[in-house]
């Protein structure tokens, strides 16, 4: 599976633990580069000539999330003479320098750490490894804010998360594979067969599906492509003090804007779904974010999001049929619905702009 061949003298104990939901059996092959000598000799080099942290006296690992056949990323802790310190560290199954150069490259385009809208600056990538380390930022996350905040601080969230994916629209670079209408219709048929095995009525509802996405790419017509965040939830933007910075840039490409939109606001949905028990929990912040990214100049993503919609609703409805959480052909029923009728009404209700004002992003 993975592809680090790790000789047992090799290996230094460190203390391991591993964030709520995360499995350690898909950890274990990823912690061990972690547990290399070189990697903590690399760290050590680090600590002294970059960070000015001094010499390690501990060093600490949590893995937060691993998709077992691609990355694990982790909390790096270590305590030197002056406390505690904390970086990010991906390992890699595949060689990502291509990331730590996207990484750089958004961060001269102007996401850097003293900026109002950022994202975690890279600090090294280890090639002989595939290790990327980078910078970890404290504070809440737009998913915790929006279900432990008021209504106001769910606003504001929502607000700050459309004005960063606007400015990133508008600035980062774009790097990385071009994302074509066939690409995204490919992923439209692999969904649709993962959802055509269930029982009825779900197949047919995946079925109808698919068909009116595939009938409706072609009038989608032309739109500028920009940099593609590739994954733009609410549990990727950290809320921090002065500062809005957007994590996992793993999955960046290029491609229609209104991807990472689409993203964003059914990210909303099933956040308010699984944690606040309706898919409408949070319509006020979900237009909030709408109305803010518009008004940035982006009004022609509002007739491509029917489309963009349905398309994550397709592909939650996925989600839900392989992780088969609690009620899950009920929830599948209900993506799926959704992206149904996202479709037959066109643009979201909850799209309608206050004004037209163009602001600079």
């Amino acid at each position: 599976m993975f592809a680090h061949a790790l000789r047992r003298e090799e290996e230094v104990p460190v203390e391991l633990e591993s964030a709520q939901g995360v499995d350690d059996a898909s950890v274990s092959a990823f912690s061990a580069v972690l547990a290399r000598e070189e990697f903590r000799e690399e760290l050590d080099r680090l600590s002294f000539s970059r960070w000015r942290w001094g010499a390690r006296q501990d060093l600490r690992l949590r893995s937060l999330k691993c998709h077992e056949h691609d990355r694990c990323t982790f909390e790096i802790a270590l305590k030197t003479p002056n406390g505690w310190h904390s970086v990010i560290g991906k390992v890699f199954v595949q060689d990502r320098v291509d990331v730590f150069e996207a990484l750089d490259g958004v961060r001269r385009a102007g996401f850097g750490p003293e900026a109002e809208f950022s994202i975690p600056q890279p600090y090294a990538y280890l090639a002989s490894l595939r290790v990327l380390l980078e910078e970890k930022i404290e504070g809440p996350s737009a998913k915790e804010m929006f279900l432990t905040g008021g209504p106001r601080e769910q606003i504001s969230a929502a607000e700050r998360c459309a004005r960063w994916l606007a400015r990133f629209h508008a600035l980062a670079p774009r790097w990385g594979r071009v994302v074509e209408i066939s690409k995204e219709l490919s992923d439209i048929r692999n969904w649709t067969d993962v959802l055509a095995r269930l029982e009825e009525p779900l197949a047919g509802k995946a079925r109808l599906l698919s068909r009116k996405l595939i009938a409706a790419a072609p009038s989608l017509g032309a739109v500028e492509s920009c940099a593609g965040h590739g994954s733009y939830i609410p549990e990727h933007v950290i809320l921090a003090n002065g500062r809005t910075a957007t994590i996992d840039l793993d999955d960046y490409d290029v491609g229609d804007p209104t991807r990472d939109v689409a993203w964003f606001l059914v990210g909303v949905e099933r956040v308010a779904r699984n944690h606040l028990g309706s898919l409408d929990a949070l319509d006020a912040a979900a237009g909030m974010f709408l109305r803010t990214y518009a008004s940035f100049g982006r009004n022609e993503v509002l007739a491509r999001l029917p489309f963009y919609m349905a398309e994550q609703y397709l592909h939650g409805a996925k989600r839900d049929a392989r992780n088969k959480p609690p009620g899950w052909p009920n929830k599948v029923g209900v993506m799926l619905d959704r992206g149904l009728r996202a479709l037959d009404k066109g643009p979201d209700q909850r799209a309608h702009l206050a004004d037209n004002t163009v602001r600079e992003p």
